[in-house]
């Protein structure tokens, strides 16, 4: 599980940090970030994180997608806030991938 609770606050922190910086609030401090504990907590953290993430578009119009992003590149001018709306659900896919792979060597441990 500690490889799992690792992926899950990595994943709550940069999302948070994310959602933060595309809604032009101050964003967290990493130490800010814990994590909510197993199961649970954690699944109800990171749907709340999907909810608020899902919110993202209708607030920005097309202009504000050719903004310079503030995260994650510190203000690369090349890299914009539509850049930074792929990365999210890049990020996102390359997670769960290696959550997967994290369970299947689990399972494969017990075999």
């Amino acid at each position: 599980m500690r490889g799992n609770r690792k992926r899950f606050w990595h994943i709550g922190w940069w999302w948070s940090v994310t959602i933060d910086h595309v809604q032009g609030r101050t964003p967290r401090e990493r130490t800010g970030i814990t994590w909510p504990g197993a199961r649970q907590p954690t699944t109800d953290w990171l749907r709340r994180l999907r909810q608020d993430w899902l919110t993202v578009p209708g607030q920005i119009d097309d202009a504000d997608l050719d903004i310079t992003a503030r995260f994650p590149w510190q203000h690369d001018p090349e890299m914009t806030v539509a850049h930074t709306i792929a990365w999210v659900n890049t990020e996102l896919t390359k997670n769960a991938a290696e959550i997967g792979q994290l369970r299947l060597l689990r399972a494969a441990s017990r075999a």
